[in-house]
């Protein structure tokens, strides 16, 4: 046979043979339905952990309305204070608790710097005559109702 004979000749076809198999052998320790039990075992773990889960989420959201509670509660309690503070800073509010302290009015300015301690102006003591239209007669009409208002306000919204 030439070369070209053997390329233009039609493959061959290997025979065809039947071999026996050996059936597939089970392990004698897994029985047919423990694959679908597993299955089942983390399906209802799964659906354990998920109402677990649930409800932490349900309490912590009660929580979280009480702290969210008790933050308005404690934030119009604070602009109450603020407010009564505001109505106790005034200027006049100020000279008023100065007065009633002892404290009068220097019409004489002198000055302290701090990083040296030197005395800048002549300090001159004073009797409480220099100012004569500045009272001391305190006026706490609007204070008083503030401050009333505050205290009422503040006991009726502290928690036991």
């Amino acid at each position: 046979m030439s070369a070209l004979e053997i390329l233009d000749a039609p493959p061959r076809r290997p025979r065809a043979t039947v071999q026996a198999v050996s059936p597939v052998k089970r392990h004698p320790g897994l029985p047919k339905g423990a694959f679908p039990l597993m299955i089942l075992g983390l399906l209802a773990m799964g659906m354990v952990g998920h109402l677990a889960l649930q409800t932490a989420i349900q309490e912590n959201g009660f929580e979280l309305g009480e702290l969210q509670s008790q933050t308005a509660q404690l934030s119009a309690q604070e602009a109450v204070l603020q407010s009564a503070l505001g109505a106790k800073s005034t200027p006049t509010q100020l000279a008023h608790a100065a007065a009633g302290l002892g404290m009068v009015a220097d019409p004489y300015a002198t000055m302290v710097v701090l990083s040296t301690g030197q005395v800048l102006g002549v300090t001159t003591p004073v009797t409480g005559q220099e100012l004569p239209l500045v009272s001391a007669a305190p006026h706490l009409g609007a204070s008083q109702a503030a401050t009333a208002a505050a205290t009422s306000a503040m006991g009726s919204r502290t928690q036991p």
